[in-house]
């Protein structure tokens, strides 16, 4: 038994000393850990500013998946087969050259000598993963790969247009290396990229579903580079730089429903676009649904120049009495909607807002960003057979023989006089109203500057 009480004894006088020790000393140790857990919590965040250092965090607005991140997104990563200049022409990318064949219905595309990919393993025809609806695609070897379409498309190479990576991987071609992408189900919050080259800067890419989501990022550091929509706000910040730059790709549309009972009155859709005093937009004039520097742009349209006075005539013209339009309008385009009601209203049409998180299937009129694309085929926004694109119920036998001709003539010139006939008869019918290409401002921290520059064009 004695053996068993030395032990517990002992036990019990160590306890003692160790509460008598602490109970003595207990404002130092305390002082201790407080010290110890500021001294870490310092160090912590010190180190994160230092490994910050040579990270460059970049916003972008849009709601994306991986299959349709846009190309200038992932521009460091990874080419393009084929890239779309600003006049719309397709250039050589990661792709030489190509041949068509089959009356336009088959392309086949080379690829450029010395191609790898950020395994050092070449890039092999093989490895692309491409999807494109309604093409079927194979490799006829090493070098080589071929589109065969349904139909002939004169602009099939514009689709071309989109991010290559190696299948099965984010394996690229740029000069980074996507080395993690965060993701809510299957939306894309973040992708990081690390260089192959040390002297270059590692790079964050962030996406915000709103431009005040964006701004609020901006506003707080989380991001040190952005592009949106409006920044007055930020003018004045001393350490931000603020650069304006037009961008053409898009165009503020009002889409008018054209089978609707009121709006299917040509003389009453434009009166509404005679109406509205574009004037006070943030952007310059739009004309057509085909972007100013593209080689098929008609700057000789019908135009729809501020006037009250012609507006109230039309009105009258269509026999409509006291006419009521439901204007939807999406997300941050509130405060347009509202100028354009007071225009509306000033022709005696009563306008009633109603906001919409997304694009409805149903509407009399809708405000929305339309974005414009690089090559003037317009088929799927305005033939008449395309019921699920062609939002405005749009229906010209003339535009479709025009849009249907356009797309399968393979001479410049011939396919350029077309293209200017559809958007003569177009802009005459009035099935929307195209308001303005917006201004968009880039914002940059000045102390990033230097990183920024270092990033390939």
């Amino acid at each position: 038994m004695l053996s068993y009480k030395v032990p517990a004894r002992r036990f019990k006088f160590w306890v003692s000393i160790f509460g008598a020790y602490i109970s003595r000393y207990r404002i130092w140790i305390l002082l201790f850990f407080v010290f110890v857990s500021v001294a870490t919590l310092g160090f912590k965040i010190f180190w994160q500013r230092i490994s910050q250092t040579n990270v460059l965090s970049i916003g972008y607005v849009g709601t994306y998946k991986l299959e349709n991140i846009p190309t200038n997104v992932l521009a460091l990563a990874t080419d393009s087969l084929v890239k779309v200049d600003k006049s719309g022409k397709p250039q050589s990318a990661m792709a030489s050259h190509w041949t068509t064949a089959d009356d336009g219905k088959k392309y086949i595309v080379f690829l450029k000598d010395n191609l790898k990919w950020h395994d050092d393993t070449q890039v092999d025809a093989k490895d692309i993963s491409l999807a494109v609806s309604g093409v079927s695609i194979t490799a006829l070897n090493n070098k080589a790969i071929e589109f065969d379409l349904k139909t002939p498309l004169v602009s099939f190479l514009q689709t071309l247009d989109k991010p290559v990576f190696k299948t099965n991987s984010f394996y690229g071609t740029g000069q980074f290396r996507i080395v993690h992408i965060s993701k809510v189900e299957d939306i894309v919050k973040e992708v990081k990229l690390t260089p192959k080259n040390k002297n270059l800067p590692r790079v964050e890419i962030k996406f915000y579903p709103t431009q005040s989501q964006a701004l609020e990022a901006l506003k707080i550091g989380e991001v040190k580079v952005a592009t949106v929509s409006e920044a007055s706000d930020l003018q004045s910040w001393p350490n931000l730089e603020v650069e304006r730059t037009l961008d053409e790709t898009e165009a503020l549309t009002i889409f008018y429903n054209n089978d609707d009972p009121l709006l299917s009155s040509k003389e009453l859709r434009q009166a509404l676009n005679y109406a509205i005093n574009r004037q006070e937009f943030d952007g310059v004039l739009a004309q057509s649904p085909i972007y100013p520097s593209s080689w098929a742009f008609n700057r000789t349209v019908k135009g729809y120049d501020y006037n009250s006075g012609k507006a109230k005539e039309l009105v009258s013209k269509s026999q409509i009495e006291n006419p009521t339009i439901t204007l939807t309008v999406g997300p941050a385009l509130e405060e347009i909607a509202d100028r354009i009601k007071n225009d509306w209203e000033a022709i005696s049409v009563k306008v009633v807002i109603k906001k919409e998180k997304t694009v409805p299937s149903e509407f009399q009129a809708l405000l929305a960003i339309n974005e414009l694309p690089r090559d003037p085929d317009q088929y799927a926004l305005w033939h008449s057979t395309q019921s699920t694109t062609n939002i405005t119920k749009y229906k010209n036998v003339r535009v479709d023989k025009l849009l249907e001709d356009a797309r399968i003539t393979k001479e410049e010139d011939k396919r350029k006089d077309l293209y200017f006939e559809f958007q003569k008869v177009l802009t005459e019918d009035a099935p929307v109203a195209f308001l303005y290409y917006p201004y968009k401002y880039r914002v940059v921290y000045k102390n990033v500057k230097p990183l920024l520059s270092k990033l390939p064009e």
